[in-house]
């Protein structure tokens, strides 16, 4: 099996599509954001990027470091979660439409 590689290329202009898909496999792009996921074959890999600069609506062609075993989705699991989440200052009970309130640190408390 032939190994593939992924490349990102940054374009000015979407018109500059129908090019990338001769150099291999144009998997998905974004218009606005005006970039492009491109799968090519591992071994001409360099050549293709210098190739691919060349052309007139390219700003900029890099490979794809999700294919690098250094980078890992594992790496941000943990994102969005907080270690230590502090207790609330204050607690607020609502009964019988009265505001109780338990007092932990800081007495300010409007109802």
């Amino acid at each position: 099996m032939q190994s593939r590689k992924s490349l990102i290329v940054y374009f000015k202009s979407p018109k500059v599509l129908k090019k990338l898909k001769t150099f291999g496999n144009l998997t998905y792009y974004h218009k606005k954001r005006k970039y492009a996921v491109l799968y090519v074959d591992g071994d001409k890999v360099d050549h293709l990027i210098d190739e691919i600069k060349k052309l007139h609506h390219v700003r900029y062609a890099e490979v794809s470091r999700l294919d690098d075993d250094q980078f890992t989705l594992d790496d941000f699991s943990d994102l969005g979660k907080k270690e230590d989440e502090h207790p609330p200052l204050r607690t607020l009970m609502m009964k019988k439409q009265k505001c109780q309130v338990k007092k932990l640190d800081n007495p300010l408390l409007l109802c």
